[in-house]
């Protein structure tokens, strides 16, 4: 953990605290579980508790269970023990404490972005970072309606803190759990390779050991990532088909190819649900695949754009997950946030609108729960007027990641103009430093 200050014991006190209050206030977070902004139809904590019921108290067959499409969740998580999921105290407690360990780790990754610039004036404060997270009011409801979206941040920093450190053991655990339980994570493996691989090459161990090359211990931590990440991924995939009992595989399908089929299209607050809804029944797979195409897309020309600074390509691509993924909730829109805070520092003087995106935040807070109430008790509104929050929450995202771009051309440019300006005998000694 940091090295603890009153900032750390304050952000952390207070975190803790407003999760707790909230919790209790709320049946431990009972009546929250199915509001439609924390928890979407593939992460609910019922859901998992449902299928913990089906698979220990029950005679069902898992050909039935499976097969129905309903659940949803990686056979994985039958081994965490019931009472830990059933129980509304114990759960409250567990979501708070993955919250912190999220909390703690994107302090860490702070601290040590934060060691290796050479500016450190520029950069937010670990402090600061963890306050992103543990005081933001997105991330607090979701681990108050205990969303499995937190404990897919959680790994995502976990994983991202592994790639910083050059810890290949780190990074391969956390990412391949990630991508087994929710798959949508897989989308990063590039990035955390290549970042992963660049910080072993500049800071690694390597270094103790006579001949060799940096370039050689780039390839030897790639070719390490590979090799154990696809070796883990056949093991957790064969111990998923071992626990869901079915010798039909089915839970394939219902795990994961419900995330791109749309099996359930429950309202969320992403831009999927309605215009699946509206479409006609024989152009919906063709449209399902385009919009995941879109999505998925983006990887490869983010990796090229950003690849003398991956951490804020893989600020984008969270970005761009939250936008256009099919089932996303407030929890994917706080991780977007806290790492973007990893980046904001040194690109804060750079943005045009950060008051624009701001407000657009601040009314969807206001106003998701009103339309939802208008539309779904008091009947007095349609979900046009639930929709239409929902677009304005991906404009908000939206308004963000084209603002961050915008910012970190800008800096670049600006650095690329003080070195033509340096005397060209100068130049090579100033470019290292802006590079640095």
């Amino acid at each position: 953990m940091p090295s603890l200050s009153a900032g750390y014991l304050a952000v952390f006190t207070v975190g803790i605290a407003l999760r707790v209050l909230i919790s209790w206030v709320s049946a431990w977070g009972e009546s929250l579980i199915d509001v439609l902004e924390f928890a979407t139809p593939l992460d609910r904590l019922d859901l998992l508790r449902e299928l913990h019921a089906l698979f220990r108290f029950t005679n069902a067959s898992p050909q039935d269970v499976w097969g129905s499409l309903t659940q949803h969740h990686s056979p994985l998580l039958l081994i965490l023990p019931t009472n830990l999921i059933s129980d509304p105290f114990l759960s409250a407690v567990a979501w708070i404490a993955v919250d912190v360990v999220t909390g703690v780790t994107l302090a860490k990754t702070a601290e040590i972005l934060r060691s290796r610039s050479k500016n450190k004036a520029v950069s937010l404060s670990p402090v600061l970072v963890a306050a992103c997270f543990l005081l933001n009011p997105y991330a607090i409801a979701a681990c108050v309606a205990k969303s499995m979206s937190q404990v897919r941040t959680c790994l995502i920093m976990i994983s991202l803190l592994g790639a910083i450190r050059g810890s290949s053991q780190l990074l391969v655990l956390s990412h391949v759990l990630n991508s087994t339980l929710f798959f949508t994570p897989i989308m990063f493996t590039p990035i955390f390779a290549l970042l992963g691989s660049d910080s072993y090459a500049d800071y690694g161990s390597w270094r103790s050991k006579f001949g060799l090359r940096r370039v050689d211990a780039w390839y030897v931590f790639l070719r390490k990532f590979v090799w154990h990440a696809s070796l883990l991924l056949m093991a957790s995939l064969i111990a998923s088909y071992l626990l869901s009992g079915d010798p039909n595989g089915a839970f394939v399908r219902s795990v994961y190819g419900s995330r791109f089929l749309a099996d359930d299209l429950t309202p969320t607050i992403g831009l999927f649900w309605y215009f699946f809804v509206e479409m006609f029944s024989h152009f919906f797979s063709f449209f399902v695949m385009v919009v995941h195409v879109h999505m998925w897309i983006y990887t490869i020309p983010v990796l090229l754009k950003y690849r003398t600074d991956l951490v804020f390509g893989l600020t984008i691509l969270l970005g761009v997950q939250c936008l256009f993924e099919a089932y996303p909730c407030v929890g994917d829109t706080a991780a977007f946030l806290a790492i973007w805070s990893l980046s904001y520092g040194r690109l804060a003087d750079y943005l045009r609108y950060p008051m624009v995106s701001f407000m657009l935040f601040a009314y969807t807070t206001l106003l998701f729960p009103v339309f939802r109430y208008l539309w779904m008790y008091a009947g007095s509104a349609n979900a046009n007027f639930y929709y239409a929050i929902n677009l304005v929450h991906g404009m908000g995202i939206g308004s963000v990641i084209l603002d961050a771009v915008w910012a970190w051309g800008r800096e670049r440019w600006e650095d690329e103009r003080h070195i033509q300006e340096a005397p060209k005998d100068l130049q090579g000694s100033v470019r290292l430093i802006v590079q640095q």
